[in-house]
């Protein structure tokens, strides 16, 4: 992502850390989920599994560094509710 962003923006040194920031918090992430995924949902205790939480937070810091930067990673689509929403 890093090679194709760099590749079709033209980013500055300040933006550039912001991406950097986006993508390293993408990696914590996905990271957070794949070990949420292998150990479960809840804790031997059963307590929520603190990945939920690391996951949650990386993702928000990965799209507020993405707004920041005007990146939007989702095509905008029509007005309203998201189809099959019920």
């Amino acid at each position: 992502m890093w090679r194709r962003l760099n590749g079709e923006y033209e980013l500055g040194d300040d933006a550039q850390l912001i991406l950097r920031a986006a993508l390293e918090s993408w990696d914590r992430a996905q990271e957070a989920r794949r070990l949420v995924s292998r150990q479960g949902l809840m804790t031997p205790e059963g307590r929520r599994h603190p990945g939920c939480d690391v996951e949650k937070q990386a993702y928000s810091l990965f799209l507020r560094a993405m707004r920041q930067l005007g990146l939007d990673i989702v095509e905008p689509g029509p007005p309203g509710r998201p189809p099959g929403g019920g």
